[in-house]
Parts: structure tokens; C-alpha cells; sequence
């Protein structure tokens, strides 16, 4: 039983990024999240968390679209960044 898991972490993170279904399109639920715990949602191209539900529950809750993605695209261009600095010879 998932939920039973899921209700004990204080950190939950939730990479599906696939509808379950059209009436609840959401994976993690409220009643899936123990309350105060942080929920990071990095799934793409759907979220997988009921933000609007799970933030009135959750102490932190990232949004889909604009949570992770912009810090994954950043961390992304510093990593090409550095591998040409490596590349050339260059610190």
C-alpha cells in the first residue's frame, strides 16, 4: 500500500509525469501526505501532485509547471558551462 508509505516521509518527491485519469488526473493526493512534510513535484510534462489540495496540508509544495524546472534548466547550462571550461583548459 503506497499511501501507507507515502504518509511517513517528511520529504516526498513524485517523478511520474503521467495522468492517472481524467476525473483525478493527480497521483498524490492529500490524503497521501503527512501533514507539514515538503512535496517536490518534478514531474514533466504533467504534475503529479494535487498542489491546490496538498499545499493547504504540506509545509512546502512545488508547482508544475515553474517549481523545479527553471532550477533544472540553470543547473543544466552551469554544468555545459563547465564541462567547456574543462574542455579548453580554463578554470
Amino acid at each position: 500500500d503506497l499511501t501507507s508509505f507515502t504518509r511517513q516521509a517528511d520529504v516526498l518527491v513524485s517523478a511520474i509525469g503521467r495522468r492517472t485519469d481524467d476525473d483525478d488526473p493527480f497521483f498524490i493526493t492529500e490524503d497521501m501526505v503527512k501533514e507539514g512534510a515538503v512535496v517536490i513535484d518534478v514531474a514533466t510534462p504533467y504534475g503529479d501532485v494535487d498542489f491546490e489540495r496538498v499545499k493547504e496540508k504540506a509545509c512546502c509544495v512545488t508547482p508544475v509547471p515553474g517549481g523545479v524546472g527553471p532550477m533544472t534548466i540553470t543547473m543544466l547550462l552551469e554544468n555545459v558551462l563547465a564541462a567547456y571550461k574543462a574542455q579548453i583548459g580554463s578554470t
